[in-house]
């Protein structure tokens, strides 16, 4: 089901100021309803010297989704083949971008990189265009979710992602951010005018000690768990697979079952590393439940399990490039690669 691991790896070219970034809704249609996130976002990215483009559905509504199918497919390779765009963007997740997979070019996509960041829903894509073409793709910030954030984004989440996009040396270590955003309650947010509620994070955790590297897979866990048994499900063997959780109503239990469903579907039979990102939502007991569940499902291996690592649903949050050498060892994080070219 996987592609060949040895697949040639596709590395984008950096990001530079003035530098144009499409914005595109592959599955949710909040960016017809968060209009004034969507237009926080965009100023917070023409603050870091970047131009925004919409692409033509990214700001539309259909049913539960931004557009029909085919029309979200054509924005996407629209993105990828115009020239003056230089960075494909999410403007918020949902459930639906698996959709787009069996109508997507691969191969105009491969011929045309371009930085591809999002998160959550945005698994799909990111891991599907990765197996099918070597494309490194960036597991990161959304416009809306964190460039959009009240007052403006927060700037541990904004100086990663510039380190992995727009430097063409390897990444290196990963930094720790010692505060999370667990304030949930967005309308109240906007209503006050006022930035959401901070707390002291959790350190990150070891669940289990080792050391070990390969190439980075981060995704969302339900997300994950759909392009099981698909052409574009990931191979895992001997990647750093780092996996994370969204909000309620998704549970401790769900991820559980997910979890066991990457075991029974041989996807954690040859990992290197696993990584958890921090939950949010969840109460202390639950938290430590899911971490026992993590253990039980991966008895009998000896892959080194870090947990509370600030990716994902999480604010602030980090950058991965999905694809791109990197090693963990014990708390630490590194990434040993460029994940984009310098420009010509």
């Amino acid at each position: 089901m996987s592609s060949s691991p040895s697949l040639p790896l596709i590395r984008p070219t950096a990001l530079r100021p003035g530098d144009t970034v499409g914005v595109i809704s592959p599955s949710s249609p909040g960016a017809a309803v968060l209009t004034t996130e969507v237009r926080r976002g965009t100023r917070a990215l023409e603050r870091m010297g970047l131009r925004v483009r919409f692409l033509p559905h990214a700001l539309g509504s259909h049913r539960w989704t931004a557009a029909p199918v085919q029309a979200r497919v054509d924005d996407l390779h629209a993105a990828f083949t115009d020239p003056d765009v230089h960075a494909v963007l999410y403007s918020l997740g949902g459930l639906h971008s698996a959709q787009l997979l069996s109508g997507l070019d691969m191969d105009l996509i491969a011929a045309n990189p371009k930085v591809f960041c999002g998160y959550s829903d945005a698994t799909a894509l990111l891991s599907g265009i990765s197996t099918a073409t070597g494309l490194v793709t960036f597991y990161g910030p959304a416009l809306i979710p964190q460039f959009g954030e009240l007052p403006e984004p927060y700037p541990e989440t904004v100086a990663h992602f510039l380190q992995v996009t727009t430097r063409a040396s390897a990444g290196g270590r990963c930094p720790r951010i010692p505060y999370q955003v667990v304030d949930l309650d967005y309308a109240r947010r906007e209503q006050q005018q006022r930035p959401r509620d901070r707390s002291a994070a959790p350190a990150r955790r070891v669940l289990r000690q080792g050391r070990a590297s390969g190439p980075a897979l981060a995704a969302c866990l339900p997300s994950l768990r759909d392009l099981i048994g698909t052409r574009w499900q990931p191979d895992t063997r001997g990647r750093v697979l780092l996996l994370e959780t969204s909000e309620p109503p998704y549970s401790p239990g769900a991820a559980e079952a997910d979890l066991w469903h990457l075991r029974n579907a041989g996807m954690l039979d040859d990992v290197a590393a696993l990584v958890f990102g921090r939950t949010i939502g969840w109460d202390r007991p639950d938290v430590e439940d899911l971490f026992t569940a993590i253990l039980e499902c991966l008895d009998g291996t000896d892959v080194p399990v870090l947990a509370e690592f600030e990716i994902g649903h999480t604010n602030p949050m980090l950058t991965i490039p999905n694809g791109v050498e990197v090693a963990v060892d014990g708390d630490e994080l590194v990434i040993l690669q460029p994940a984009v070219e310098p420009p010509a």
